[in-house]
């Protein structure tokens, strides 16, 4: 890659992370964002458990230190984050 197109890699970069920021602002200033938050947190749960579970069964010959160590923990993190915004939805804290 030449020095002329890292460098508008780079702008480009920059620039979305930007906008990527000034859109997400704007979006926590209305009454939409809390409920938003809850919903793509509860996603991320739910994506981390089920990862979690694929990737154990599908190496299950690995041994448990540290990688199937890690994949546990990524389960219990998930399950965290799931049952915390699941509780924050129910009960609007």
């Amino acid at each position: 890659m030449t020095e002329k197109a890292l460098k508008a890699v780079m702008i480009c970069a920059a620039l979305t992370v930007l906008i990527a920021a000034a859109i997400t602002a704007a979006i926590f200033r209305t009454p939409f964002a809390r409920s938003t938050v809850d919903y793509f947190s509860f996603f991320a749960g739910f994506v981390l458990i089920v990862d979690g579970f694929y990737k154990i069964r599908r190496y299950a010959d690995e041994p448990y230190f540290p990688n199937q160590f890690i994949r546990h923990l990524r389960i219990i993190f998930g399950t965290c984050i799931f049952t915390i915004h699941i509780m924050q939805y129910l009960y609007r804290i």
